[in-house]
């Protein structure tokens, strides 16, 4: 009877962190999504000093993610998605087409890095 209830609790902390850890990567995904979209925004109505504010808070933002989900994922996807982060404000200052592309590889960086971790059927089976 022993052994049944220390199976119980170690499955219910395994599903317990699993959860947490998706909740986690899901609320930090939404809040570097929204400051990418309002770089965007700004870049394309040329406010280039409150884009380059946006820039510096994902900067902080993408760094904080980066050392938070690293022991979750795999690491050449956060690398991949980190050297497109580098080129964020060098493409706003030379006000290149480039940025919102950027932007969008990031985001989608991003939401790849969420449903990777998702434990959907098929990834399952």
């Amino acid at each position: 009877m022993k052994r049944l209830i220390l199976c119980i609790a170690i499955l219910a902390v395994i599903i317990t962190g699993s959860v947490l850890s998706l909740l986690l990567i899901n609320n930090k995904n939404q809040q570097l999504i929204e400051t990418l979209d309002a770089i965007t925004v700004y870049a394309e109505d040329r406010k280039t000093d409150q884009a380059l504010e946006k820039i510096e808070e994902f900067s902080r933002l993408w760094k904080k993610y980066y050392v938070c989900v690293s022991f979750l994922v795999e690491s050449s996807c956060l690398e991949d998605i980190s050297s497109s982060c580098a080129k964020l404000k060098a493409l706003l200052l030379k006000d290149s087409e480039e940025l919102y592309s950027e932007c969008e590889t990031i985001k989608y960086g991003i939401n790849l890095i969420y449903n990777n971790e998702f434990p959907y059927l098929h990834s399952i089976f």
